[in-house]
């Protein structure tokens, strides 16, 4: 679906507060509550907007773990197969480069993300990691 300057306002104003109400978008863009709730459904419909999620804070100590492994038949898929089932790990991006995978980790203190990372190096195609840990977000989009 095509979009126009007026889905793109609508668009940048729930990115900014999904929360707004439809009355307030609405005066801000130039339409009324019942218009602007009409758009904003035809763009759920659509699969522009996909949903709608909760930033959450969470306590914690957060990391991004780059991790490079071996082939082997079968190896990526099992690699796969444990970050799925592993909590701790909010990411996991299959990148091109010197690294095979990145993760984004949340964990609840240095001990704990000793442990995921013990874990994650006892997986057989794993070669090596290298940690960084995240001090401050400077952004993060919802």
């Amino acid at each position: 679906m095509p979009t126009d300057a007026l889905d793109q306002a609508i668009l940048n104003i729930l990115r900014k507060d999904a929360r707004t109400p439809h009355a307030a978008i609405g005066r801000d863009v130039g339409l009324t509550g019942p218009a602007v709730l009409a758009r904003i459904r035809k763009l759920e419909d659509s699969g522009i907007i996909r949903g709608y999620r909760a930033v959450v804070d969470e306590a914690g100590l957060r990391a991004v773990v780059r991790v490079v492994t071996r082939p082997s038949p079968g190896g990526e898929q099992a690699f796969e197969r444990f970050v799925l089932d592993e909590p701790r790990i909010e990411g996991c991006y299959d990148v091109d480069g010197e690294d095979s995978f990145l993760l984004t980790v949340r964990c609840a203190d240095p001990k704990d993300l000793q442990q995921l990372l013990l874990a994650v190096r006892s997986q057989p195609t794993v070669l090596r990691t290298v940690t960084n840990i995240v001090l401050s977000v400077v952004k993060e989009s919802a």
